[in-house]
């Protein structure tokens, strides 16, 4: 089941990274379909300029005609006809003639020239008019899309908040298993009773890493080192192996003693003195303090940690990992040895 909830909340985050992206995706399509709009509505303005432009010349044109239509209109000539029918002379009329043929070709040149300008400047526009309403849906489009994304995404975040409730509720009911296990173990009255609780002990440990199996984040700031050896050895007393079984166990049964800077005994531990205190009952012999103690381990990354590893904070800091993500320690002044979760740290 807790391996179950671990990829669970692994497809979860997953789903909502991707959601993520696709938002980020849309928001820069929204953002690109916005500056293409703008140039578009722009060449729109430009475009209808421009046919303004185009009618005011064709209106001077039409004008243009008109006055020397009636320049031509002398001797109170009626029109065109008149105008060459009642010339003088054959030459006169020949000028005329020429005259009126200059004025209709003009006309009609005139007339062809406003045909062609409107109906290219028209198709051009249309044009424009044709993209600016696609990208206008587009865009329209894409701030629907953003909309059922944000929905989407939270959703996704309120599944998650609700599957990290439950393993964080999963883990606690671990921890307490392996709390309650360690104390049966130190209380058990003969060899029997020991092994049995401490078989309860390792079940309940083993669950605390199993609850939180997914949550392996690496962080640069915390230097974790693994001790080289957690198990009991040949030389170690019989009393606290045979009691407790193994590192995790033993520090465990620890917890409440109070915080004493420099305490290496039951009555009092500092950090490395708990340590160094715990080992020493599996025939381990560490160095006094953390520094020291952490210059002997061999370093590891956070993910290959393992019940009864040593874990580090610079120089200043150790504790025993139990599993789970959490660990035993002596933490500071005017506190005492407890299990914390490493995420305090992060």
């Amino acid at each position: 089941a807790s391996f179950a909830e671990s990829s669970a909340k692994a497809d979860t985050q997953a789903d909502i990274d991707a959601i993520t992206q696709k938002i980020k995706d849309t928001e820069k399509s929204i953002k690109e379909g916005q500056e293409k709009l703008s140039k578009l509505e722009d060449l729109q303005y430009q475009k209808s300029m421009e046919i303004d432009g185009l009618k005011k010349n064709i209106k001077a044109r039409k004008a243009q005609l008109a006055r020397q239509a009636r320049a031509a209109q002398v001797n109170n000539a009626g029109s065109m006809i008149d105008f060459v029918s009642k010339s003088k002379n054959l030459s006169e009329a020949i000028s005329r003639t020429f005259t009126v043929a200059t004025l209709v070709h003009a006309n009609n040149q005139a007339v062809a020239q406003q045909k062609a300008d409107q109906e290219k400047v028209v198709a051009d526009k249309a044009v424009v008019d044709k993209a600016a309403a696609d990208q206008t849906q587009a865009n329209k489009n894409f701030n629907n899309d953003l909309a059922q994304l944000a929905v989407q995404k939270t959703q996704l975040e309120v599944k998650k908040a609700n599957e990290d409730e439950a393993a964080r509720k999963a883990a606690q009911e671990a921890e307490k298993k392996a709390r309650e296990a360690a104390e049966k173990v130190a209380d058990a009255k003969n060899e029997r009773d020991a092994q049995n609780a401490l078989k309860d002990a390792n079940n309940a440990v083993a669950s605390v890493t199993k609850s939180d199996n997914n949550n392996n984040n690496n962080n640069n700031n915390n230097n974790v080192a693994a001790q080289a050896s957690t198990q009991q050895t040949s030389n170690t007393s019989a009393a606290p192996a045979a009691k407790y079984g193994s590192v995790v166990g033993y520090a465990l049964s620890f917890q409440g003693v109070p915080y004493v800077y420099g305490g290496t005994s039951p009555s009092g531990f500092d950090c490395s003195g708990l340590v160094q205190y715990v080992f020493a009952a599996f025939g381990k012999q560490l160095p006094r303090t953390a520094g020291a103690q952490k210059a002997v381990c061999t370093p590891i990354s956070e993910s290959q940690l393992q019940p009864g590893d040593l874990v580090f904070w610079g120089t200043g800091h150790v504790g025993i990992y139990i599993g789970g993500g959490n660990f035993v320690h002596a933490p500071t002044t005017g506190d005492h040895v407890k299990v914390t979760s490493m995420n305090y740290y992060h």
